[in-house]
């Protein structure tokens, strides 16, 4: 009779009967397989006949002193051998994740919090971590925390949307940046004194896409103070505006950290406003619904000492 004839699938067969059979047909020898799985002779015997029961074939047969397999024996044993390397190389996986001599994080933040805040801490767990990689995914903060939401990245670094509510989110602080509006040193009207906003809302206004956290809260400064907000210059990039206020095309909204090194070389000029300019906290999202891989959660840890 065939082997197909004879093998039926059971589908409740205890997955250990798998393992004892493994090891007794590696060795050939009930004795060594007991051995090797700390248990007794007759316990491996009972385990094979169980099987055997099961599956409803002979899976060895005595040849003299020496056991065999049977055809049926070997095929189950080929496809046993492979699922047990498979495990061996899943095991081996997990421990090197586990020391993290391998794994990858993924983290969503802006190309401006990864230039001026998070590069930081990516350099100092790289030293750390050395063969764990980072991949990081530059989108805006909306488009990280959906990213998040989604589970395409483990954690991500935003800024934090006042109005809106983070469900199935943690939100942990990070640092707080203070907003500020830049000109050119040409503009002498406005850096001489402390100025209006309705005076600043004269000139032309350079400011980052619509939808970004930092655009919502320049918006809504405005509604707070009873003006519209008609930007002459809409940008992707802190670093395009940036650029356009150093050519004079007009008032730029940016955070001041982008900015120091400008100002302080005397390439632009900050602006003194009466009104108090809203600060944009950051934070460290992660999601309530997906654990955090080793890597990530040792990523996180480094970025925790920041809030120490």
């Amino acid at each position: 009779m065939s082997f197909d004839t004879h093998f039926h699938y059971q589908a409740n067969v205890n997955f250990e009967l798998y393992k004892i059979f493994y090891y007794a047909a590696s060795a050939l020898n009930f004795s060594k397989a007991a051995e090797k799985l700390h248990v007794t002779q007759s316990a491996v015997s009972q385990a094979i006949k169980s099987l055997e029961g099961q599956l409803g074939v002979n899976l060895f047969y005595r040849q003299g002193r020496t056991i065999r397999l049977t055809f049926e024996g070997e095929m189950l044993y080929e496809h046993v051998e492979k699922a047990f390397n498979f495990i061996r190389s899943a095991e081996n996986t997990l421990s090197s994740i586990k020391s993290l001599d391998e794994g990858t994080i993924f983290i969503g933040a802006s190309d401006t919090i990864s230039r001026y805040h998070l590069m930081p801490y990516i350099k100092a767990f790289h030293s750390q971590y050395p063969r764990v990689k980072i991949a990081v995914n530059n989108r805006p903060s909306p488009k990280s925390v959906a990213l998040l939401k989604t589970g395409q990245i483990d954690i991500a670094i935003i800024n934090i949307n006042p109005d809106q509510t983070y469900e199935g989110i943690d939100v942990r602080h990070f640092i707080t940046n203070e907003n500020i509006f830049i000109c050119h040193p040409d503009t002498a009207e406005l850096i001489s004194r402390s100025v209006k906003l309705s005076e600043i809302n004269e000139h032309p206004v350079i400011c980052l896409e619509e939808h970004s956290t930092t655009r919502i809260i320049l918006e809504k400064f405005y509604e707070a103070h009873g003006l519209a907000l008609t930007p002459s210059f809409e940008f992707g990039s802190i670093e395009v505006i940036l650029e356009a206020v150093k050519a004079n095309m007009g008032v730029g909204f940016v955070n001041s950290t982008v900015a120091t090194d400008e100002i302080a070389n005397g390439r632009l000029c900050r602006i003194k406003t009466i009104e108090r300019i809203p600060e944009t906290e950051i934070g460290i999202i992660t999601s309530n619904n997906k654990p955090l891989s080793i890597a990530a959660q040792k990523f996180l840890a480094v970025l925790s000492k920041s809030m120490d």
